[in-house]
């Protein structure tokens, strides 16, 4: 597991430096995708009333977040239509549970049908199941980080877009394509507690997966292979 501490977030980039990466995810999420994650919630942010990021890629942010106010999880995005950019949101109140319960979301993408899909999971087995289409084009988001624990991390950026989060991670994944279905996708994580270096039982398209069972104070090791590590982000507030 790995905990994500308030002003202490990690990042995945859209391309490795010096190319060690053979699957840059820069374009990962902008077509057939499934995004995973299992978490909890750990302490309250201060003085924090905007959501909080689990994942989130910066600019218009498109992620994954929890809001501590109100106890929902959403799935956020942008998309253009008409020249004029739109923001489009799933999302669901957790009550009566708590977002300090385990919770596995997976989120998917269908491209030619506009859609996205989140399902969320408690440790009971208790499921939520959402959709949410739009009418346009999603932006672009190649250039940007996979961001775990916060929006946006530069220095110029006001206080309400760094998204700031602090919850613990036990397991996370992104794949692209969407044929796997929920259970396939909760089999792959319990059949790869284990697996150190690489996986034990692989998965079609995976583009970065991490059990944080192989990590030191800066770097998790992707077990896809594909060296997409997940690494504390040093540039926070440069």
């Amino acid at each position: 597991m790995l905990r994500i501490k308030q002003r202490r977030p990690y990042y995945v980039l859209p391309s490795q430096r010096y190319d060690l990466t053979t699957k840059p995810p820069s374009r990962s999420m902008q077509k057939d995708f499934t995004f995973f994650i299992k978490f909890k919630v750990e302490d309250e942010i201060k003085n924090q009333e905007t959501p909080s990021s689990i994942m989130m890629r910066p600019g218009m942010h498109y992620g994954l977040t929890y809001n501590q106010v109100n106890g929902n999880i959403s799935w956020e995005f942008w998309y253009e239509r008409d020249n004029e950019n739109h923001f489009g949101f799933i999302t669901t109140k957790l009550t009566p549970h708590k977002l300090t319960d385990e919770w596995t979301v997976i989120v998917r993408h269908q491209w030619r049908n506009k859609t996205f899909t989140m399902t969320i999971i408690n440790k009971d087995g208790d499921v939520w199941s959402l959709e949410e289409t739009y009418d346009g084009r999603l932006n672009d988001y190649t250039e940007t980080p996979y961001n775990f624990g916060c929006g946006n991390y530069f220095q110029q950026v006001d206080d309400s877009h760094y998204f700031w989060g602090d919850y613990t991670m036990y397991g996370v994944g992104l794949i692209e394509n969407v044929k796997y279905d929920d259970d396939a996708i909760s089999m792959f994580m319990l059949n790869n507690e284990n697996s150190t270096y690489e996986l034990n039982k692989p998965i079609d398209d995976i583009t970065f997966y991490f059990n944080f069972n192989e990590q030191n104070r800066y770097k998790v090791w992707d077990l896809s292979g594909h060296c997409n590590f997940l690494m504390l982000n040093m540039d926070v507030g440069k």
